[in-house]
């Protein structure tokens, strides 16, 4: 499952790929049933749009290109939503736009002026509004910018009016055309910020404290650069935030759902809070496995906690909305289709009782195909379609 952080790159240094063994090692706790045919539904991208299909690998062939030029959803989580119906969940589709999710139904808002030559991720909350980054990968995009094009840094999707609006751009907060915001920290008061500058000989990374001055969403391009503070902070403060954080340190909701694992297997895990600010990272180490680590995404909602790892196993524990607690408030377990060599899962969110579980077809650091798939959690987890495995 890939992150493409400093996070990230801890848990890569760790381990270059997942084993078989740890797979196993992952399911061996719980009794971890496949899904039925009829639960579930492939989509990929091709052409700008969405395309139901059969299978991954039969997805239409695409460009081979780096994941921060593909087209591949970046960043993905579900809202924490007003109790009046179930909460949305949005995707980051990288160089198209915006995919909403609202319950078994979901819709792309393509944008080419916000999306086209940027890459986009950080996906986060303010307000249950989303809010992300865009930023421009020099060393895998060369094109030159539109002088009329605006630098933006971070942007909002209305979730009313379903469009992308400039937040603060790079100028802002004094950046010049040479530098981007690569990555940032978001607590729901300050972005600490990476900021990466490309030089004649070489390039170097600042790091920045963005704290706006009045409410986020009141920013635009006509009042950003006065109503922000700013100011330098140490590499050590910035990597700190970033870092995996010991699993023993993990919320106690993760934890729970996650104690099949703890024992039994070492783990990266980044847990994301329906509705929230920046996700947090954790890694669970065991020496006897410490060379085939596998990672996951976590996701922390009011009355659910869901983990998904790139094998296609997902834990959940409590009650999806509009439904009752499931197995006594035990966690329960199954296992997304088997994708074909060099396939992951990779982000996932919820909206009501889907789940929605991103895929990509990998080559290291290129992306082929990609696309997500819609699994039914009402027919798998309440009227225990899977083969009666629950």
């Amino acid at each position: 499952m890939k992150c493409r952080s400093f996070a990230a790159l801890c848990a890569i240094l760790a381990c270059v790929s997942c084993s078989k063994k740890t797979a196993r090692q992952a399911r061996a706790p719980l009794d971890v049933a496949p899904l039925e045919k009829n639960t579930h539904t492939w989509y990929c991208f091709a052409d700008g749009a969405i395309k139901e299909i059969d299978a991954p690998q039969h997805a239409p062939l695409q460009p081979e290109k780096p994941w921060t030029e593909a087209v591949r959803i970046s960043s993905a989580s579900s809202a924490l939503g007003d109790g009046a119906a179930a909460p949305n969940a949005y995707a980051l589709v990288n160089r198209v736009g915006v995919l909403v999710f609202s319950g078994s139904s979901f819709r792309l808002y393509a944008d080419a002026e916000i999306f086209a030559n940027r890459t986009a991720g950080n996906l986060v909350f303010q307000n249950d509004t989303p809010v992300f980054s865009l930023y421009k990968s020099t060393f895998f995009n060369t094109t030159l910018d539109d002088a009329q094009n605006m630098h933006h840094f971070l942007v909002q999707f209305d979730v009313a009016q379903r469009l992308a609006y400039p937040l603060i751009t790079c100028a802002d907060i004094g950046l010049a055309s040479n530098s981007e915001v690569t990555d940032y920290v978001w607590d729901g008061n300050t972005f600490i910020c990476s900021v990466k500058t490309v030089g004649e000989e070489k390039n170097e990374f600042t790091y920045l404290s963005v704290q706006p001055k009045v409410p986020l969403l009141t920013l635009s391009n006509a009042n950003s650069r006065n109503n922000l503070l700013i100011s330098r902070v140490d590499t050590d403060a910035f990597r700190s935030l970033v870092a995996p954080a010991p699993f023993e340190t993990a919320p106690a909701r993760l934890k729970e759902v996650l104690a099949p694992l703890e024992e039994h297997a070492t783990f990266f895990i980044t847990c994301r809070t329906a509705g929230g600010h920046s996700p947090r990272s954790y890694s669970n180490q065991h020496d006897s496995d410490a060379a085939h680590p596998f990672s996951g995404v976590a996701l922390i909602a009011d009355t659910y906690v869901c983990a998904l790892f790139n094998d296609g196993t997902t834990y959940i524990k409590g009650a999806l909305y509009g439904k009752h607690i499931m197995s006594n408030n035990a966690v329960r377990a199954f296992r997304l289709p088997r994708l074909p060599a060099d396939y992951e899962y990779s982000s996932f969110a919820i909206s009501g009782t889907t789940l929605y579980a991103a895929w990509e077809e990998t080559a290291f650091y290129k992306i082929r195909r990609s696309g997500f798939l819609s699994v039914d959690l009402d027919a798998v987890l309440y009227n225990s379609i899977a083969g009666g495995a629950f």
